[in-house]
């Protein structure tokens, strides 16, 4: 026999002993859970969904006295009149703060855009 029908055969038998090898497998797989862990569970589901409705991502532009604050306010309203301007008070101070995002990053790329105009302002996370 020459080398090449030699190489042949070889590769012959080998894909042969490969293919007996490939048998597929069934298993049945039994998870036994204490009951606790799924109260936990859920109570995290719930804790998390609360605090999802409940929590927001604003810019905050100043915090300080009322005539100021009331200054921006009217300067952002004419700069930004699509956006939510909100003036609050925290003693013994006001808060002028834009908008509110569920989402950090729509936060992050409108606090880009807004630091163009007012550069020491600031993402904050915020709850109802």
């Amino acid at each position: 026999m020459s080398k090449t029908k030699y190489n042949i055969l070889f590769a012959i038998i080998l894909i042969n002993l490969s293919f007996n090898e490939m048998k597929a497998q069934q298993a049945v797989v039994n998870v036994e859970q204490d009951s606790t862990i799924t109260r936990l569970m859920e109570t995290k589901k719930q804790i998390d969904s609360e605090t999802y409705a409940t929590s927001y991502y604003t810019i905050q532009l100043f915090y300080g006295d009322n005539k100021r604050a009331q200054e921006l306010l009217e300067n952002l309203k004419l700069d930004f009149p699509y956006w939510e301007v909100n003036l609050s008070f925290e003693t013994p101070n006001y808060k002028v703060q834009v908008g509110r995002f569920k989402n950090y990053y729509v936060g992050l790329n409108k606090l880009k855009e807004i630091k163009k105009a007012y550069p020491s302002a600031f993402l904050l996370e915020t709850k109802d």
